[in-house]
């Protein structure tokens, strides 16, 4: 008999193993809760790439549709959302656009295709927010940052990673810093927030092209380890088991 195993089975028998680090490990794990802190802001709308077209929002679309799939398999997912907004003051734009909820890919992809970049970067009050909303689980969760430029709206980005990590440290921040580099530039200025990802135990990447955009996306949002460990899962398993299959 050929019997395929499924996501959630592979993510169960890697968590019964030991193989990805439980919640109750006060770590981070790759079926934690995440938050992704989207930038719309409006230096979204470049086409700053050699060959031109389509914008950064576009490529990021293109990044998020290759990763979501499998990462909403593996945790709950949410999404806020910065920059565009009804508020004249488009720091004040900052919108919760689902909190974390299962297999949520296809929900949060129709949220960011129809977004419009405007307004600037309150980078530091999304992530704010996304706390907040994480640490009423008081479990491990997960926020992913993207942006394309430093906070423009007065926020201290270190001030509340220090905040984090005294009274909220089951938290962790990663930071994609999204074409941070001018093409006229020899090398990227210093990202002040990046200490978000430092303080908290979060990882800090920049990316330049979709491709490093996708896998600064996978490695913080994904699970690896299902892909890594899934000969271990059918040899436990028998070796008269189908290939692993994603479903």
């Amino acid at each position: 008999m050929r019997l395929g195993l499924s996501w959630d089975c592979a993510i169960a028998l890697l968590c019964a193993s030991g193989a990805i680090a439980r919640a109750d490990d006060a770590k981070p794990s790759c079926i934690d809760d995440a938050m992704l802190v989207f930038d719309a802001s409006g230096s979204m709308a470049a086409t700053d790439f050699p060959e031109g077209a389509p914008s950064r929002l576009d490529r990021v679309r293109q990044a998020l549709f290759k990763v979501l799939p499998a990462a909403a398999r593996a945790r709950r997912l949410g999404l806020i959302v910065y920059g565009p907004g009804k508020n004249f003051d488009t720091c004040r734009n900052v919108d919760l656009k689902l909190a974390p909820t299962s297999n949520a890919g296809d929900v949060i992809m129709t949220e960011i295709e129809a977004l419009r970049p405007q307004g600037r970067t309150a980078l530091t009050t999304s992530i704010r927010k996304a706390a907040d909303l994480l640490r009423q689980n008081e479990r491990p969760a997960v926020i992913v940052a993207l942006t394309d430029g430093q906070d423009t709206c007065g926020g201290d980005a270190c001030t509340l990673a220090d905040e984090l990590k005294n009274l909220h440290p089951s938290i962790t921040v990663h930071v994609i810093g999204y074409r941070l580099t001018p093409m006229t530039a020899r090398a990227p200025a210093p990202f002040a927030e990046r200490c978000l990802a430092d303080v908290t135990g979060g990882i800090f990447a920049t990316a330049e092209t979709t491709e490093q955009l996708a896998d600064a996306l996978s490695e913080t949002l994904g699970c690896p380890a299902v892909t890594e460990l899934a000969p271990q899962i059918r040899a436990r398993l028998g070796a008269h088991h189908a290939p692993l299959t994603i479903r």
